[in-house]
């Protein structure tokens, strides 16, 4: 077990670095990334988009396309507190704060009662 805890954390930092290096890159060259007003929930979702199949789709990974906002962060929460089993999710949900979670799930939620892809 301690070695999936000290797997889940090493997991995790690399997560936050990877947001680092996005957020700098999106910051630091506004004209070649993203718009300068992408949210916080935005670019986080764009992570999450890079395993769960933006359109619903996929087998082996839970699609997240069109759950609402109480129903993501319940699952975030689970995996956080290891109530899910998932190493990587549970690496993934200690990665990000309590904001950056509800900001995330604010925005997935939006985008599906909008009808698009995160």
């Amino acid at each position: 077990m301690a070695a999936i805890v000290s797997r889940a954390k090493g997991i995790a930092a690399e997560i936050r670095w990877l947001l680092g290096i996005s957020l700098s890159a999106i910051l630091l060259f506004p004209e070649r990334s993203a718009p300068v007003e992408v949210s916080q929930g935005a670019q986080i979702a764009a992570t999450c988009a890079s395993c769960h199949d933006p359109t619903g789709g996929g087998q082996a990974i839970p699609p997240i396309a069109a759950l609402d906002e109480r129903a993501i962060v319940k699952a975030m929460l689970a995996f956080r507190a290891s109530e899910s089993p998932s190493p990587v999710m549970h690496a993934v949900a200690l990665s990000l704060s309590d904001d950056e979670l509800a900001a995330t799930a604010r925005y997935l939620a939006d985008r599906a009662k909008a009808g698009r892809q995160p």
